[in-house]
């Protein structure tokens, strides 16, 4: 693919940051009404769209290590939907583990793809974003190093979410997943600030209050989370 061509698609990206700041704010102001840490079928119905979008967007962009994440939150969000259904219409765990196997095979297999179609036959696996505005930039690699552990730190919230939720057999929110947001945000925040990401800056940016509010409503309230059907 061109490079004119992606620049043309970068503004997609703003869709997915559309979804997931959707997301929280209807799930922070659902948690103040209730005066509880509270999860909906939007939060994860928001969540499946906002990671759909936003690994379109970084397969089209060359960020391999956004792509590959999302594709195991496209699939922790659909998990989660499908935990909010009665017990006789829940997957089984087998099949789940199957999805994330499937999931990442597909992401890896087109960016190879990508690399030999659109490239000269060399792979690439990671690049700058192309908005129109921006002129060619070095960044130190060190950085994508701190940015991918920041956002598997980021991205952890969901695995730790997923694990409780498959003990649980329900979608819950608990204050793990909360700490790993604050914490994942702050740190993903700086790393796309430095890279000048302006897609991947919107999500941490307007996260961080509704993260610290609800560790706020959690250690006031008892019990901590309540998933909703």
């Amino acid at each position: 693919m061109s490079e004119g061509w992606r620049e043309l698609l970068y503004p997609l990206g703003f869709l997915s940051a559309l979804a997931f700041g959707g997301r929280g704010i209807l799930q922070w102001v659902t948690s103040e009404v209730q005066q509880k840490s509270v999860v909906t079928r939007a939060f994860w119905r928001l969540s499946l769209v906002g990671n759909v979008l936003l690994m379109l967007h970084s397969f089209l962009q060359l960020q391999f290590h956004v792509c590959i994440i999302q594709a195991g939150n496209t699939v922790i969000s659909w998990r989660n939907l499908n935990l909010m259904q009665p017990v006789s219409q829940q997957i089984p765990l087998r099949n789940v583990l199957l999805l994330f196997v499937g999931a990442a095979a597909v992401v890896v297999s087109g960016f190879m793809l990508q690399g030999y179609l659109f490239g000269s036959g060399e792979i690439e696996w990671f690049r700058l974003p192309a908005p129109t505005w921006e002129e060619a930039r070095y960044i130190n690699p060190l950085w994508h190093v701190v940015g991918f552990a920041a956002m598997i730190l980021f991205s952890g919230r969901f695995w730790v979410q997923w694990w409780d939720a498959e003990q649980e057999r329900s979608s819950v929110l608990g204050p793990a997943f909360w700490w790993l947001s604050l914490t994942g945000g702050i740190l993903t925040l700086v790393y796309f600030v430095r890279i000048d990401d302006p897609v991947n800056i919107i999500g941490p940016a307007f996260g961080l209050i509704p993260y610290i509010r609800n560790l706020m409503l959690i250690y006031r309230k008892r019990p901590q989370t309540v998933g909703l059907t």
